[in-house]
């Protein structure tokens, strides 16, 4: 007979676990990597695809989706405009007391856009013309256009700058017509006076004085020729190249500025901010040529922000842009000036007037200049300018443009309207362009890209899925595969022992630190019931796999004598006490092995 014993079981076993442990280690690893670099790679060409379609929505081709949005925008744009009243204007003349503002607004006004002319050439290039004009909408501000305030008189102040190094005679003379027509250097106008302008009687005697060459009008006002002009523009399409979407060329018939020193201060860098490139990244700056500035405007990136519930980045205008060479040297070219201050651009060159360009309410400007004025309160959420980008199309969602138009007056001998007055900016009015697209475009936009993710998570889960069913699949068939290797084999506790009978048993003691006494586990269906004691309870259970016969057709009798043989066939089950002679050959020297 053959018997295994409980070491050749857990061999088995032990082999089985080793093989189904490597197994399942493999298909976990490459279900983990497949969970990991699956989605990545599906990812990867997904990606690829919508930047693709991207940029071929975004190009400024008449085929693309921007096209027309673009050439005709049908999304509000708002300009709104804050005024600052002058509250103690006669004291601030005779005894050079702080001016006391009031800030009065907003006036806002629906700014519409027209882009015709259109010409496509070589390398890219679209000219065209845009024609820009406001119409003022009541129900978005404080008050009306004839709303009026005390301002200053800007074409006094103005003169009386020109006229700083001139002779006696001609100060004398711009005085006398200033005295006539009762002008002094603060001024009532209204909302509409202030920006589009206003016929100065004032101005009318000094250009027939003059001449139209050294006057060439006497319309004056903020923005007199803003409102319904024209300008020509070349750009680039982006068709090669998109991050060159949108780019100046050309603006005005201009490749470059005139009015800065140094080149590149004069460079026109950017594009007009109506569209940006697509592809943006936290590490770039976002240039926009602004025409009040003079010059492109550098916008930064600030912070990640939530946007509609769409990921979205914030760029803003930075400190240094109204900087002088001081605080900020490369901006050594915006100052044609002996001295600049710190935190206004003077636009002098470009305008026809002292003007300076600031950050609403002096932001960033020097401590100096806004404790010039009772009234100036700078608050970085109100004023600071900045633009809310989605980085993978460019789209803006959301801009505010913010700047400040003040007047330099200062005090000229000759002049008496200018005496004793303080020679600094004077703010006249703060203006925001706002522009937000509908939430709906960034919720199509939300939807779009949930699909996309969720493409994603179903090749994640479908590779986590494979692993599982793998896993147990495994599992179930290492389970059947070890219960068949041990169907029918005994348990000892302490090895597994294998016999085949060849010839009589005699009592001899069992080596190798087995005990003297094994039971062998013999079918007993035939024999009838089992009257082994507990005593008598098996160590060890083994199969009867050859031929032998029952050591006694007894089933109580619970040992083999030394002079008995075995031969027959298999028998049933019955519990048999032997003892294993090494005379014959028959003792096993260790586990696993046959005699």
């Amino acid at each position: 007979m053959t018997c295994r014993s409980r070491s050749t079981c857990a061999t088995c076993c032990l082999a089985y676990a080793m093989c189904f442990m490597v197994t399942l280690s493999i298909i976990i690893m490459v279900s983990i990597m497949g969970a990991i670099k699956g989605p990545s790679a599906v990812n990867e060409m997904v990606e690829d695809k919508i930047s693709t379609v991207i940029d071929e929505m975004m190009v400024l081709e008449p085929s693309s989706e921007i096209f027309q949005s673009w050439l005709d925008p049908q999304i509000p744009i708002y300009q709104k405009f804050y005024f600052f009243d002058v509250q103690n204007a006669d004291d601030v003349l005779n005894r050079g007391a702080k001016p006391r503002l009031v800030e009065i607004g907003p006036y806002t006004y629906r700014v519409s856009i027209s882009r015709y002319n259109l010409t496509f050439g070589d390398n890219d290039t679209l000219s065209f013309k845009q024609k820009t004009w406001m119409e003022f909408v009541p129900e978005l501000s404080v008050g009306y256009e004839n709303d009026s305030f005390t301002t200053v008189n800007i074409p006094l102040a103005a003169s009386v700058s020109v006229l700083k190094y001139a002779d006696w005679f001609s100060k004398m003379s711009v005085s006398a017509v200033a005295s006539i027509h009762g002008h002094q250097m603060f001024i009532k106008l209204s909302v509409g006076e202030i920006l589009w302008g206003y016929e100065d009687p004032f101005m009318k005697q000094l250009q027939d004085l003059a001449g139209k060459e050294a006057i060439p009008s006497y319309v004056v006002g903020i923005l007199p020729h803003v409102n319904g002009s024209v300008i020509s523009s070349v750009i680039n399409t982006g068709a090669s190249n998109i991050t060159e979407l949108n780019k100046l060329i050309e603006w005005n018939g201009m490749t470059e500025l005139d009015w800065w020193g140094s080149k590149e201060a004069n460079m026109i860098n950017g594009s007009d901010g109506s569209i940006l490139h697509p592809e943006m990244t936290a590490e770039e700056t976002i240039y926009v040529y602004d025409q009040i500035h003079c010059r492109s405007v550098p916008y930064i990136y600030k912070e990640d922000i939530t946007f509609y519930d769409v990921p979205m980045m914030k760029f803003h205008i930075p400190w240094y842009t109204y900087a002088n060479a001081s605080s900020y040297p490369p901006n050594a070219g915006f100052c044609l000036q002996d001295s600049c201050p710190d935190g206004i651009l003077n636009v002098t060159s470009c305008m026809d007037a002292n003007f300076g360009i600031s950050a609403p309410h002096f932001l960033y400007a020097s401590p100096d200049i806004i404790d010039s004025f009772d009234g100036i309160e700078p608050n970085e959420t109100k004023h600071q300018s900045y633009m809310v980008v989605e980085p993978v199309t460019g789209v803006s969602y959301t801009q505010r443009r913010r700047l400040q138009m003040n007047l330099y007056m200062e005090s000229v001998d000759g002049i008496m309207q200018s005496e004793g007055i303080r020679s600094m900016y004077y703010p006249l009015t703060w203006i925001e362009m706002g522009v937000d697209l509908p939430e709906s475009l960034a919720t199509d936009y939300k939807n779009q890209m949930s699909a996309v993710e969720g493409f994603d998570d179903m090749v994640f889960y479908a590779f986590i899925a494979t692993a599982i069913f793998c896993f147990v699949l495994l599992m179930l068939t290492a389970i059947c595969v070890i219960l068949q290797c041990c169907k029918k084999r005994g348990v000892r506790d302490d090895s597994y022992v294998t016999m085949k009978k060849e010839g009589s048993i005699t009592s001899k003691t069992y080596t190798d630190g087995i005990p003297t006494d094994i039971y062998v586990k013999i079918p007993n269906e035939d024999i009838g019931n089992n009257n082994v004691t507990d005593e008598q309870k098996y160590e060890q259970k083994c199969d009867i796999i050859t031929e032998s016969t029952v050591l006694s057709n007894d089933h109580t009798h619970k040992h083999q004598t030394d002079d008995e043989s075995s031969s027959g066939d298999e028998y049933d089950e019955v519990l048999w006490k032997v003892h294993i002679s090494e005379a014959n050959g028959n003792v096993i020297s260790g586990p696993e092995t046959q005699v």
